[in-house]
């Protein structure tokens, strides 16, 4: 298939959006954004258009560095681009996959930029990136998007001390549960149980401490039993508009909080109930340059 030429003229710049609402729907979770970010940053290099990440009007906002409104954008207009670039029958083998190429999504995704008239288009995207493989200078600009004030900062230290951890001295073990326990705190089957602790007996080193994060805190109290595990149990929040409860709570802040300090380990771990990497876990080690493993529960 040959690819389609991309003509507009006027458009010059994509910013990737993330906020609660969008006109066409509700924002994902936080690592499917960052998945598109990739995506996209990756897709203005090989069209010559500038990129640029804009968590300004999302409730996180107030825990980040360097947050400016852009004038150029209609926060109330902005639009999801539904598009994943990967089929279902490719989603499993997607971590194995370097490149990540298929024309159809280009022909597509060029068809839609070429309609946009303006110099300067705002859009939400949770596409998979063309190329799974991730250049130092792209992963250094999302951290720098993504680099905590001054606050979040005192919270992150605060907490590793009430932790009793150093940075880069601990693992992480992040554990997703599904959302029906982050949302409506549901309990856990005996079988569940029984495969996820045979998971962590089969992984865990007895000598290596780590820190336990996960959208459960009931099943952060179920593991406090683990010598080597360190728990913080605070109130959290999913930082999708498709799932989000309260906007005015500190479950933002630890959510948040949950990515910075997986940010500061020395390797992750990430199980899950889901068929698919859990992007929380997967893009805060690619981000980050961290040591990455995924079991599926």
């Amino acid at each position: 298939m040959s690819l389609i030429q991309f003509k507009n003229q006027n458009l010059k710049k994509l910013v990737h959006i993330y906020q609660l609402n969008y006109i066409n729907g509700k924002s994902p979770g936080l690592g499917d954004f960052l998945r598109g970010s990739f995506s996209f940053m990756q897709f203005s290099k090989l069209y010559n258009l500038e990129f640029d990440i804009d968590f300004s009007n999302h409730p996180m906002s107030k825990y980040l560095k360097n947050i400016k409104k852009n004038d150029s954008i209609d926060y109330n207009n902005i639009e999801i681009y539904y598009n994943l670039n990967l089929s279902v029958e490719r989603l499993i083998d997607f971590e194995k996959t370097i490149n990540n190429i298929d024309p159809i999504f280009i022909n597509n995704t060029i068809n839609f930029l070429n309609t946009k008239n303006c110099k300067v288009y705002g859009f939400m995207s949770n596409a998979y990136p063309y190329f799974n493989k991730f250049t130092e200078e792209g992963k250094n600009f999302i951290k720098s998007k993504f680099e905590p004030n001054t606050m979040m900062k005192e919270y992150i230290d605060n907490s590793l001390r009430e932790l009793g951890l150093n940075k880069n001295g601990y693992g992480v073990i992040h554990i997703r549960s599904g959302d029906n326990h982050l949302l409506n705190n549901e309990g856990f089957t005996m079988s569940f149980l029984i495969n996820l602790k045979t998971i962590l007996n089969n992984h865990i080193l007895p000598d290596r401490r780590y820190l336990i994060i996960s959208d459960s805190n009931i099943l952060k109290n179920m593991l406090k039993g683990y010598p080597n595990f360190y728990i913080l149990i605070k109130p959290i929040e999913h930082l999708g508009g498709e799932s989000i409860k309260n906007t005015d709570s500190n479950g933002i802040m630890n959510t948040l909080l949950d990515f910075y300090l997986m940010s500061y380990s020395n390797t992750i771990i990430s199980l899950s109930t889901y068929g698919h990497v859990s992007g929380f876990s997967k893009y805060c080690s690619v981000i980050y340059g961290i040591p990455f493993k995924y079991i599926k529960i």
